[in-house]
Formats: structure tokens, C-alpha cells, sequence
């Protein structure tokens, strides 16, 4: 009997890639060491174009890997000690303070922390008028994300309180979508302890204020403004045509005493980030300090909303798990990275590159590897994105007499812009499922704004801090 086999385009194109990404390698081991140059990097091309064609991202990673240890004769052994290595790596790291997020995330969820946050913040704007409540989204998602440091898991706090009272000022689901993606990136783009925030300052050299300044805040104030405005257009396109169901009730009561204790924990939350994020800023403490500002406000919450420290251990676990797919991410893609600089495929490409942008501007250059950096990104995966720009482009942007703020600049351009288009990405389909939305164009509408809005933006930016 015959067994047909069905495969699908995507199946087809990644095998193909694959296909070709092998043939590289095995291509490559035929070459003298000095005479790889760019082929070096095809490991980096292939974990690009893999994630994009929608294979998951990690395996993509594990990919990139197998092609690195195939390239550079690599051995099991010699494997394995690199692999060991990168559990103390600083990317490795920031992907371990991502999954110690999520379990603070867990903590402040099950003492009512998040909620109350939340309440007080919607509560004291007013719920009077459609402006309000829009404003008191943005507050309160740009709080919980830039806290936890994650916009799918602070958003998903939110969702619960906010939705009940968007539906009834007539908001619509794709309006509402577009907020919570505008306000969470903000959250994190200037959250103290967000993973991008710890990586850009250790890879650009500047302080968290310094950072503030020459770049996480005007990012913000042009991506708020933006986001706002095609909110505002947004809502205008879908009123009377996408709309809430009427039977959606908020359905998360609390009795009295449940209600003080998760005002008291939230008050503790709040006033240990704030306390943490002074005193990093004071004895300007490096990235490897936001794994002690979330272990202490998971346990200071914790405890201050009732829970044991077994309770409190077991949030953070189940918040934990839910992200050690992005602790694995990270820790496996820097050994891609050492892999590929084992080839010398970094210096070869700044080699190639830099004729061709000598006549470049500071400004211009650090623009240039923007507009690079929108096209050729690496979804879901924002800070090896950084990692890799400086990694590629830190010595030509150095050499050409770019500041610390212009680096920073570019970092944060690079790696956070393309969240918002030119393409869909998960992170619009997250923000859209939370908010009850199904329609994908209008968040490409309002991405494509903000987008374009930055663009002009950094294009200016980059002429004043270099």
C-alpha cells in the first residue's frame, strides 16, 4: 500500500534552507582558514531565516549550532565545555533574569499585588471618558511591564481589570491591542531591570539616567505619541464594527481581607523596585544586580501578601517554567556566537563593509546600521539581537568616532524598532489575543506608524548624540 506524504510550503522552504545552510558548512571545512570570510557567518543567516520562516526559535538556535560545530571541527568534548562556559555568560544571564521576571510575575499575581497596582492606577485617573481609560491602559501596562520586565506576562495581568471597563466606554478590541503593544514596549524600552535595559547598559557603557536621556525616553515619548495617535484613528475605523461582547464582566472578586493584603504587597512591590532601582543607580551596579532585585521583591511581596516561603518559591517556579524555553534560548545562542567568531566571519564582514562606509558620517553610519538591523532582524530575540549588532558593528561604529550615547542609541534602534514592523511578529499576535482582537491590519496599520515615526526620529537623534 502506498503512504503519501504531504508537505507544506513552509516545510519545503525550511528544508531547503537547512539543505543549503549544510552544503555551506561542509563547503566550508574544504577551505583554508584565512579564505572562509563571510561564509563564516552562515550559521547567523540560517537562525535568521529559519525563525523567520517560522521554525521555532530555539530549535533554529540548536540549527545554528550543529552548522557552527560542523564549520569549525568541533568535537563532543570541546562542545561541551563551550556549552558549560556559557551558563556564565552575560547573555546567558539576561535570559536567566528574564525567567526570574516571570516568577516575580507569579508572585505578585497571587498576592494581588498586579491587581491592585492596577486598580489604584485606573482608579485615580476616572473612568469617565474614553480618554481616560486609554490613559490609564498605557499607565498601568508601561508599570507592570517595565517591573516584570516581560509585555506578554505584565500585559496578561492587566488584561483582567482593563477590558471590562474598555468595553464599557465603547473601545475596540484591535484599539485596545494597539495600547497594550505601544504602552508594554514602552515598559520595557525604559523599565531598570527589563532585559533589554540590563543589556544595553552593559554593552553601551552608559548609566541608567544617561541611557534615559539619550535615547530610552525619546523612543518612548515618539512610540507613545505615535501609538496614541493611531489608537485614536484605529478607533475611529472599527467603532460600530468591532466592538466587546456585552457579557463581558470582570470576574475576578476579591473578599476584604484578600483586597488588604494585595494593597499591602503591591505598596511593598512598588517601593522595592523603586528603592532597588536607586540604589543600583548609586553604586551603579552592574546587570548581574537585577537577579538580586528579583529574588528580594519576589521575597518581600511575597511575604507581605501572606504567602509561606514555600508558596512563594512555588511561584516562582511555575512562573519560572513557563519562560525557561528563553533562558535556553540564550544560553545556547552565545555559543553560536563563539563559534562563528572562531571562523574570523566578524572581521571579514567589517572588512568587506567598511570601504564601502568610509565616506559615511558618524551620524549616518550608526543610521545605516538601523535601517540594517530593521530588515535583517531576528524575532523573538531582541537581546541577541544587540549582542550581535555590537559583535558586527561596534568596530566600525567606534572607529568612525561614535559616542557611548550614539552606540547606545543604535543598540536600542536596532533591536526594539522592528517590534512594531515592517513585518508581523509574535509579539502583535500576544498583544492581540489579550486583547480579544482578530484584526492583524490594524495593528499593522498602527506598527507601521510607529515604525516609520522612529525612523525620523533616530534620523535626527543620531545627528545630536554623535
Amino acid at each position: 500500500m502506498a503512504v503519501k506524504l504531504h508537505f507544506s510550503n513552509r516545510n519545503l522552504v525550511l528544508g531547503f534552507v537547512m539543505f543549503v545552510s549544510l552544503l555551506l558548512a561542509l563547503y566550508t571545512r574544504t577551505l583554508p582558514s584565512g579564505e572562509i570570510g563571510i561564509i563564516g557567518l552562515t550559521p547567523i543567516f540560517a537562525l535568521a531565516i529559519l525563525s523567520i520562516c517560522g521554525l521555532d526559535i530555539v530549535l533554529s538556535v540548536v540549527v545554528a549550532i550543529i552548522l557552527g560545530v560542523i564549520m569549525t571541527s568541533t568535537t563532543p568534548v570541546e562542545l561541551g565545555k563551550l556549552l558549560a562556559a556559557s551558563t556564565g555568560s552575560f547573555i546567558a544571564t539576561v535570559g536567566l533574569i528574564i525567567m526570574l521576571g516571570a516568577g516575580v510575575g507569579e508572585v505578585a499575581t497571587r498576592t494581588g499585588a498586579a491587581k491592585q497596582l492596577v486598580n489604584f492606577i485606573v482608579n485615580k485617573i476616572g473612568l469617565s471618558s474614553q480618554r481616560r481609560v486609554k490613559l490609564g491602559i498605557i499607565i498601568s501596562s508601561i508599570v507592570i511591564c517595565g517591573s516584570l520586565g516581560t509585555m506578554a506576562g505584565g500585559n496578561a495581568i492587566i488584561v483582567a481589570v482593563i477590558i471590562p471597563v474598555a468595553a464599557a466606554v465603547g473601545l475596540t478590541p484591535p484599539t485596545v491591542a494597539l495600547l497594550l503593544m505601544t504602552a508594554g514596549s514602552i515598559g520595557l524600552f525604559i523599565g531598570p531591570f527589563t532585559p533589554s535595559t540590563v543589556t544595553i547598559l552593559e554593552l553601551g557603557g552608559l548609566s541608567y539616567p544617561q541611557f534615559l536621556i539619550h535615547a530610552g525616553l525619546p523612543m518612548s515619548l515618539v512610540t507613545l505619541l505615535a501609538g496614541w495617535f493611531m489608537s485614536n484613528k484605529i478607533q475611529q475605523w472599527t467603532v460600530g464594527k468591532i466592538k466587546y461582547d456585552e457579557e463581558i464582566v470582570d470576574k475576578n472578586k476579591t473578599d476584604v481581607g484578600d483586597e488588604k493584603r494585595g494593597k499591602r504587597s503591591a505598596l511593598v512591590f512598588f517601593l522595592t523596585i523603586v528603592v532597588m532601582a536607586f540604589i543600583g543607580v548609586i553604586v551603579q551596579a552592574g546587570f548581574s544586580f537585577a537577579i538580586f532585585v528579583m529574588l528580594t521583591v519576589a521575597t518581600l511581596t511575597g511575604l507581605s501578601g501572606g504567602l509561606s516561603p514555600i508558596n512563594i518559591l512555588d511561584a516562582m517556579y511555575k512562573g519560572c517554567g513557563r519562560l525557561v524555553w528563553m533562558f535556553l534560548l540564550y544560553w545556547l545562542y552565545n555559543p553560536v556566537l563563539v563559534l562563528v567568531d572562531k571562523l574570523s566571519a566578524y572581521q571579514a564582514l567589517l572588512n568587506d563593509v567598511t570601504p564601502y562606509l568610509q565616506g559615511f558620517s558618524a551620524a549616518w553610519l550608526c543610521f545605516f546600521v538601523f535601517l540594517f538591523n530593521i530588515i535583517g532582524h531576528v524575532p523573538g530575540a531582541a537581546v541577541a539581537q544587540m549582542t550581535f549588532t555590537k559583535k558586527i558593528f561596534g568596530p566600525i561604529l567606534l572607529a568612525q568616532g561614535v559616542t557611548p550615547e550614539g552606540l547606545t542609541a543604535v543598540l536600542l534602534a536596532s533591536s526594539q524598532v522592528d517590534w512594531f514592523g515592517p513585518f508581523p511578529s509574535s509579539d502583535m499576535f500576544g498583544q492581540m489575543g489579550l486583547a480579544r482582537s482578530t484584526s492583524l491590519k490594524y495593528m499593522l496599520y498602527g506598527g507601521w506608524a510607529i515604525v516609520i515615526a522612529n525612523i525620523v526620529m533616530f534620523a535626527i537623534l543620531f545627528q545630536i548624540v554623535t
